[in-house]
């Protein structure tokens, strides 16, 4: 709930070569709606910082249109692979339980996904597998997910749609505190390296596709 102080106007959006506001883009946007961030390496979800914050901001700012005060998290999840898995709290993906650890069976992992009737789905860009869905897993995605996105751990995919550029701060610290939350120097601290060798010292740039529902289930 930290994240609650920033403002729609932080953020800088170009959609497919235009300019639109925050407001604008995320003007349809429910406070029931829920975002899953399939991470399945742990850390990848730091090149989506920009769109997920972007999203919490739509959520606080659904709550301030109707009251002043409230204590509310939205119902955002992470997916990912690897144990332990990684805290994504400062994301304000939060309680602890909404980092979901699923197992390497793309089958499954859409289980967790639409068991928890996310809507939005984030999923790291690459080529596409052949995964033999059952007809019954396909049809609860086609009736939860509405939106799905391509990004990538280095913050930038191509072709894209859209890009986001904030201010570095305190975006920037939000996602270090990911890598910082796993304690294995070997694995986290050196793509912590990487991941800040992508980012400029004053604004923080990335980029995003939308794909459809099938292209994302399959690079799960």
């Amino acid at each position: 709930m930290h994240s609650s102080k920033l403002r729609n106007t932080d953020f800088r959006i170009q959609w497919r070569g235009e300019s639109v506001s925050h407001s604008n883009f995320f003007a349809g946007f429910k406070i029931t709606d829920r975002l899953g961030l399939f991470a399945p390496n742990r850390f990848e979800g730091a090149g989506a910082v920009t769109l997920i914050m972007a999203y919490v901001t739509a959520f606080y700012d659904r709550y301030r249109e109707s009251r002043t005060d409230f204590r509310a998290y939205p119902d955002f999840f992470t997916f990912q692979r690897a144990d332990p898995v990684a805290d994504y709290g400062m994301l304000d993906i939060w309680p602890s339980h909404k980092n979901v650890l699923v197992s390497s069976a793309a089958g499954e992992t859409a289980a967790a996904i639409t068991d928890r009737g996310v809507n939005i789905l984030l999923v790291p860009d690459g080529p596409e597998k052949e995964i033999d869905f059952d007809a019954l897993q396909i049809e609860s995605a086609r009736r939860n997910v509405n939106r799905c996105f391509a990004y990538s751990f280095e913050g930038k995919v191509d072709p894209s749609d859209m890009i986001i550029e904030c201010d570095a701060e305190p975006l920037r610290n939000y996602a270090l505190a990911v890598f910082d939350s796993v304690n294995s120097e070997e694995d986290s601290q050196p793509k912590r390296g990487l991941w800040l060798s992508h980012v400029q010292s004053d604004s923080l740039t990335q980029s995003f596709r939308e794909i459809s529902l099938m292209e994302a289930l399959e690079r799960l």
